[in-house]
């Protein structure tokens, strides 16, 4: 994206998953402008007429921020008391501003710890995180860090060239039947979505 040009966005996901009592879902909540980092919305609800356990990474619903593949975009939760707490810092991550006419993270390096916590949720409650979507400059992170590139080694990085970026989540489900004692399954399922950017 040349800087100061902020084009389209749209958010499409995956199909729902087979055999699996959950709806998941994304939206955009706005696109890319002067004013605002483009934001989508991630949705999970139990559709069950039964309480459901399931396990989640470190953030609720979506917890794995990192586009798939050779790919700068991350997901940013809105909420600056849940980036403290997933990524450890107090360093504001989202800019108020462009830097450069690009919505990127500001020179913080981000570490997800990779968790598994147990939520059950009730028939019909629906989890939902809104979260802004941002180009992570790695290079400049790391450059900024004293840390060694290990990158490609190029000249200028375009910031959310155009294109889809996959975003993918995997969750683990555990029902229990109880008839004449408990009985464990569990069911490990994949969910994700398409995040495009425009000419």
């Amino acid at each position: 994206m040349d800087p100061g040009r902020y084009p389209s966005v749209d958010v499409a996901g995956d199909p729902q998953p087979t055999d699996a009592p959950f709806r998941l879902g994304v939206e955009k909540l706005r696109g890319l402008s002067p004013d605002a980092p483009a934001r989508v919305r991630a949705v999970f609800e139990n559709q069950s007429s039964t309480e459901q356990t399931v396990g989640f990474g470190s953030i609720r619903p979506f917890s794995n921020v990192w586009s798939r593949g050779d790919s700068p975009l991350v997901l940013v939760p809105s909420e600056r008391e849940l980036q403290k707490h997933v990524f450890g810092t107090d360093e504001r991550i989202v800019p108020d501003r462009p830097v450069g006419g690009c919505w990127r993270t500001n020179l913080v390096r981000l570490v997800r710890p990779d968790v598994l916590r147990w939520r059950s949720l009730d028939a019909g409650e629906c989890i939902r995180t809104d979260y802004a979507v941002l180009h992570y400059p790695e290079r400049d992170i790391a450059e900024a860090t004293n840390t060694v590139w290990f990158g490609a080694d190029t000249e200028t990085e375009d910031c959310l060239p155009a294109r889809d970026y996959f975003f993918e989540e995997s969750f683990l489900s555990r029902s229990v039947i109880s008839a004449f004692g408990e009985k464990e399954t569990w069911r490990e399922f994949d969910w994700g979505f398409t995040f495009t950017i425009g000419e």
